[in-house]
């Protein structure tokens, strides 16, 4: 205390520099870390129970996530100026009423990971210029009338891990410029149609893993600008004819981990402009003849973890010509893809058939050459002289930053000797190629030396053919009859010589006595 007795000035200074370190000590709580500068604090983790209100009153952007708040109250009344505002994991309950009503500049509000269970028709008022609303992981059990009547210019709103059941029909109305919809994990057993009126600018849906077992017919006409639709994980059996309708701008759809028997060729023609497809982890058993027939814009297709999956037919993906990545993998069946069924897919660069059940691939199965990308990982393969092509197929491939680090660690699984043997490293001779060498050489000496047999039968039998016929003729001839040879050239000229020797004794006169 003695240093505050020198002159009034300094002890004025003094104070005042006290009492202002004081105010930005009591400003910042601990744990907290306040920018002044960028008007941001961030208090995560910061083990606080309510929302603290001697922060900078002109903040722009809070963060007071994994804390114990349990109420807001009217706490943000102060920071008229947020735009970004983060109260996930915490434990709010109820949102009340106009408790955002000053935050007229908010553009993001996170509230994930709560236990709210109720949402007001005032609850969001004053926040006409929220653009982006995370709600999920919360305990709502349903969407009332008007909800979220208060923000007009909401584009991205996050429903999902909740326990929704019913959405009311006016549920989203005045969300006349919403771009993205999650209602991902909830309990809903319906497709709401009518809520979905009003959502003329969606492009994206999440509907996954809710429990819906049939889509019915124009379930989403209304979502004409939609280009993204997931229904995932809910246990389709069917689509009804037309329940894709007015969906021509649709681009990525997410069918899998479903119970459809087979392809729905017939609804998703519907679609015009697909370009991804992920249809996995279903119950069918092959893709047969144009299963993708009219998707003629489809460049991305993932059939994977599908249990009763065995084969592709050709023509499988006839008309797909733009098709460019190709994912077919952990198919713990599939072990038969016919021939030529990729030989019409010019533009096919990036080919998964990782974790299937493949003992080998055939040298024409795919254009290999042409692939910039191939992962055939993970597959029971046979190595023998048959796959050595693979083996130096798959040295020259894989070169692409695409490629996933390990895609070359291609192991043998069989003989015994070379199980876990990388396929990229095994030598001729593991592969018994020199033994297999040797076989064709002795196959093909056996055929020459028949061949060479045989010709000399056809020359002895040509040369002794009168013999051959003669021994042939008494052998299958019945009866016992005196052999007749047929003449050569040299019993005739001896038969000539008789002739003439017997010609010259009849022509000799003999000498008469006069009478």
């Amino acid at each position: 205390m003695q240093c505050l007795r020198g002159s009034p000035g300094i002890m004025v200074l003094l104070y005042y520099i006290l009492c202002l370190w004081t105010e930005v000590a009591a400003m910042c709580p601990m744990r907290c870390k306040c920018d002044d500068q960028s008007l941001r604090v961030l208090c995560g983790d910061a083990n606080l129970d309510v929302v603290p209100i001697t922060l900078n009153p002109e903040l722009r952007e809070l963060v007071l996530k994994n804390n114990h708040i349990k109420g807001i109250m009217a706490s943000f009344s102060v920071y008229h100026n947020l735009e970004y505002l983060d109260v996930s994991h915490n434990q709010l309950v109820d949102l009340g009423e106009f408790n955002f009503k000053m935050q007229s500049h908010l553009g993001s509000l996170i509230l994930n990971r709560n236990m709210i269970s109720l949402i007001h028709n005032n609850s969001f008022a004053g926040l006409q210029q929220l653009k982006v609303l995370y709600l999920n992981e919360n305990f709502l059990e349903d969407i009332p009338p008007r909800a979220f009547v208060h923000l007009p210019n909401l584009e991205t709103l996050d429903l999902s891990q909740n326990r929704i059941a019913t959405i009311s029909n006016d549920a989203f109305q005045v969300l006349g410029k919403i771009r993205s919809l999650l209602l991902r994990d909830n309990k809903l057993n319906y497709i709401p149609r009518i809520a979905f009126r009003v959502l003329p600018t969606l492009i994206k849906l999440d509907f996954g893993l809710n429990t819906i077992t049939e889509i019915p017919k124009r379930a989403f006409a209304s979502l004409k600008h939609l280009e993204e639709l997931s229904l995932d994980g809910c246990g389709l059996r069917k689509i009804h004819s037309g329940g894709f309708q007015q969906l021509s701008s649709v681009l990525v759809l997410n069918l899998h981990d479903n119970e459809f028997q087979q392809i729905p060729t017939v609804v998703l023609n519907d679609l015009h402009r697909l370009e991804e497809l992920n249809i996995g982890q279903n119950k069918f058993r092959e893709l047969g003849p144009y299963s993708f027939q009219r998707l003629k814009y489809l460049r991305v297709v993932r059939i994977s973890g599908s249990p009763f999956f065995t084969s592709i037919r050709k023509d499988a993906f006839l008309g797909n010509i733009y098709l460019q990545e190709l994912f077919i993998s952990h198919n713990k069946h599939l072990n038969h893809i016919e021939s030529q069924t990729f030989d019409d897919l010019p533009n096919l660069k990036y080919v998964s058939l990782r974790g299937n059940a493949f003992t080998k691939f055939d040298h024409d199965l795919l254009p290999w050459h042409n692939i910039d990308v191939l992962d055939i990982r993970d597959n029971p393969l046979i190595c023998n002289c048959k796959i050595l092509w693979l083996r130096k197929l798959l040295r020259n491939k894989n070169v692409s930053s695409e490629a996933p680090s390990n895609v070359m660690d291609v192991h043998c699984a069989s003989p015994p000797g070379l199980k876990n043997v990388l396929l990229t490293e095994v030598t001729k001779e593991d592969l018994g190629c020199y033994v297999e060498n040797r076989r064709q050489q002795m196959i093909i000496g056996i055929i020459v030396a028949a061949v060479i047999a045989l010709g000399a039968l056809i020359f002895l039998g040509f040369c002794y053919r009168e013999k051959l016929a003669v021994t042939l003729k008494n052998k299958w001839t019945p009866g016992r009859k005196e052999p007749q040879y047929q003449k050569t050239a040299c019993v005739e000229e001896e038969n000539a010589a008789v002739l003439q020797t017997t010609a010259q004794q009849s022509l000799k006169m003999t000498p008469t006595t006069e009478l």
